[in-house]
């Protein structure tokens, strides 16, 4: 298993660029990088500046959402940054986006089964260099064409929770990224594990990565961050993850309220150690691999590491690099 590092396009470019080429030195093979939104900084621009800077890292988008990019421009756009990184060095993650999100800009999503199907059909047929003409509730394509063939084949990853969006990604995609608490993760894999078998390619060369909050904690203060962390993430939890993971529906709830209300502070108050072993990956380096180990046991090929990292995002990656670290 890979350990991998996450970034954010909303962290500051200075702060990205230190960590990745940090990565690059301590022998880290892959770069996440998750889209804000909300934030200045461009996901696509971003990534693109790390292959520039890097010459060995993959990296990846850990998603961007095609209901807020037009599938042309994500096709475009992956493609160019296909070609500056080389190598198969570039891998696009798709999904439906995050539900406050969403939410915020008033975005209904009405079947996400037939979006990531048909977003992910439409990228391959424009990568091969096919016309295109493609009319539904979520794409409208008329006529497209790149106007030279590309024959590209660009791996696409689901970033997708629900069970049946989970059976899609081991049916069509090239890998899935999972996130959530870890009895979900296990139910999630066998999800995905017994739709590969099912699938049409079912020996290709599927990944299958985690990305959950991961923090290295070694004072108090670094335990604060982690309920902080873990209270954000069960604001964004869907219901349906919330019930495969068996945990109280009224319980993330009244989390949600208090965050949205009283800020991350108030609401972290609310975050038992129970909740915290359940969601987040943390303690000290060795602690963290342990933790990391037993994913590997259920099938999982890479590991993400951050954010938010720790008390010192550098020193903490190192650490944990060097404790990761296996004979050759």
């Amino acid at each position: 298993m890979l350990l991998d590092i996450g970034v954010t396009s909303g962290m500051q470019l200075k702060q990205i660029l230190g960590l990745t080429e940090l990565a690059q030195n301590l022998g880290l093979s892959n770069v996440w990088i998750g889209e804000d939104i909300t934030a200045p900084h461009d996901v696509f621009t971003v990534a693109s500046i790390i292959l520039l800077k890097s010459s060995t890292v993959n990296v990846g988008i850990g998603i961007t959402s095609p209901l807020i990019r037009n599938i042309s421009t994500v096709a475009r756009a992956s493609v160019s940054l296909t070609e500056i990184g080389g190598d198969r060095r570039f891998r696009l993650g798709l999904g439906i986006g995050g539900l406050q999100d969403l939410t915020r800009l008033g975005i209904v999503v009405k079947n996400p089964e037939s979006l990531m199907r048909n977003a992910a059909t439409l990228l391959r047929i424009i990568w091969k260099g096919e016309t295109l003409s493609f009319k539904n509730g979520d794409f409208v394509v008329e006529n497209y064409y790149t106007r030279y063939g590309l024959g590209y084949y660009i791996p696409i990853f689901f970033g997708v929770r629900g069970p049946k969006l989970l059976k899609l990604a081991g049916e069509i995609a090239d890998g899935v990224i999972l996130s959530g608490p870890k009895t979900y993760l296990k139910k999630a894999i066998t999800i995905v594990k017994e739709s590969i078998k099912k699938s049409p390619q079912p020996t290709r060369n599927f990944r299958l990565v985690v990305w959950v909050p991961t923090i290295l904690t070694e004072t108090h203060r670094d335990l604060n961050l982690v309920k902080q962390t873990v209270a954000f993430v069960l604001a964004d939890t869907p219901r349906k993850v919330l019930e495969m993971a068996q945990l109280n529906f009224d319980e993330n709830e009244k989390i949600k309220r208090i965050y949205h209300r009283f800020g991350i502070a108030k609401a972290s108050e609310l975050v038992t150690e129970d909740l915290i072993e359940e969601v987040a990956i943390h303690g000290n380096s060795k602690q963290m691999c342990e933790a990391f180990e037993s994913l590997e046991k259920l099938g999982v090929q890479e590991v993400v590491f951050g954010p938010p990292y720790g008390a010192n995002s550098q020193s903490a990656l190192t650490k944990l690099a060097h404790a990761w670290r296996r004979p050759s």
